[in-house]
């Protein structure tokens, strides 16, 4: 199920002007540190160089797989491929912005959902509404609905899932083609708008008749649950 984005308040204000990071990329920060994952967990698009590491609070083994060598993977591999890993051996599964990467990414969300045990936990972000950004390629953004579409294929319900939008407002959504550019000054006065726009609003998500609308702006999608005992 799609559930509603976080509300922007003031709070989270302060924090996103002062950050060096996109607006995306922020809001993806916001969620890495909050996952407190046990047991063995792979890492779908990371190794012992991904910029993201420190964040991880991991208690047990992470492992990686990779096409490029340069991030220190456990597994260097083409995920267009079958991999080469047992299946049902991991307790979580995460990735981070490498789905989009990769051409045939609905079979690499097959076989890494098949390295997951029965009962495990899969934590994914990807992007939506953002730039281009080849690594060395860049092939796709799904909407909220062809993601369920893609767990179900692969044997999710969705009742299974949850797919939360990652955005700001629609207004921030649009500023965010801009943040490369020289305009991207203007950063702080986009955001603001947005949350005045939200003045008297109250909740941590944002309220039905507001999310609906706003969510069809999302700079990325944070997509978990858990494989079917």
């Amino acid at each position: 199920m799609v559930i509603p984005p976080l509300r922007p308040t003031f709070a989270r204000y302060w924090q996103i002007i002062r950050s060096p990071y996109s607006q995306l990329r922020f809001f993806q920060y916001e969620k890495i540190p909050q996952l407190k994952l046990k047991g063995r967990v792979l890492d779908l698009g990371g190794g012992k160089n991904a910029h993201y590491t420190s964040l991880l609070k991991i208690d047990g083994q992470l492992d990686n797989i990779n096409i490029s060598p340069n991030y220190a993977p456990t597994y260097v591999a083409d995920a267009n491929q079958p991999w080469p890993v047992e299946s049902a051996i991991y307790d979580h599964l995460i990735s981070f912005n490498t789905l989009e990467h990769i051409e045939r990414d609905v079979f690499a969300l097959g076989e890494f959902l098949r390295t997951l045990k029965p009962g495990g936990s899969f934590h994914i972000l990807v992007p939506f509404l953002y730039r281009v950004h080849a690594s060395p390629y860049d092939f796709h953004r799904h909407t909220a609905l062809a993601w369920e579409l893609h767990f179900k294929a692969h044997g999710v319900p969705p009742e299974n899932l949850v797919i939360e939008p990652l955005l700001w407002d629609s207004l921030a959504t649009g500023f965010s083609f801009l943040e490369m550019t020289r305009l991207r000054y203007l950063r702080p006065l986009a955001l603001l708008i947005g949350l005045l726009r939200l003045v008297g609003v109250k909740g941590e998500r944002l309220p039905e008749r507001l999310s609906k609308d706003w969510s069809e702006y999302a700079v990325g999608y944070y997509i978990s649950g858990t494989k079917p005992a």
